[in-house]
């Protein structure tokens, strides 16, 4: 019985370990966008885009370059869900966005709800 235990605790440890999310290993990287996932097609970025970033900085402020324009904003952590509160510079407008995938200054993907298709989109992003 014993011997049936030990590694039934080591690898549930093992899952719990791999879905905490550091969100310090998120902040203060440019997080280039790759390419985007829908409905299990990997699509790549479009050529305005293929300069777009984010930054999440530690005071919580965000800068992003969308559409080859600087735009400022917020964010937040919530770590419950894993998920990303990115607010514009008025907090008028927020996208919500879950972590589902982070490699520490590598890769970040980010899942939203488009709401004009109401697909789940992951935008993925290559640490710079």
């Amino acid at each position: 019985m014993k011997k049936l235990i030990f590694p039934l605790i080591i690898l549930i440890s093992f899952v719990f370990a791999q879905d905490e999310i550091n969100y310090d290993n998120i902040i203060n990287v440019k997080w280039q966008m790759k390419r985007y996932v829908i409905d299990g097609l990997s699509l790549p970025v479009e050529r305005n885009r293929k300069k777009d970033y984010q930054i999440f900085k530690s005071n919580n402020k965000r800068e992003e370059l969308l559409f080859g324009k600087k735009v400022n904003g917020s964010w937040e952590y919530l770590p419950y869900g894993k998920f990303i509160m990115m607010y514009s510079e008025k907090k008028d407008i927020y996208i919500p966005a879950r972590i589902t995938e982070l490699v520490k200054n590598k890769e970040l993907r980010l899942t939203i709800l488009d709401i004009n298709t109401m697909k789940l989109v992951t935008i993925i992003y290559e640490a710079k």
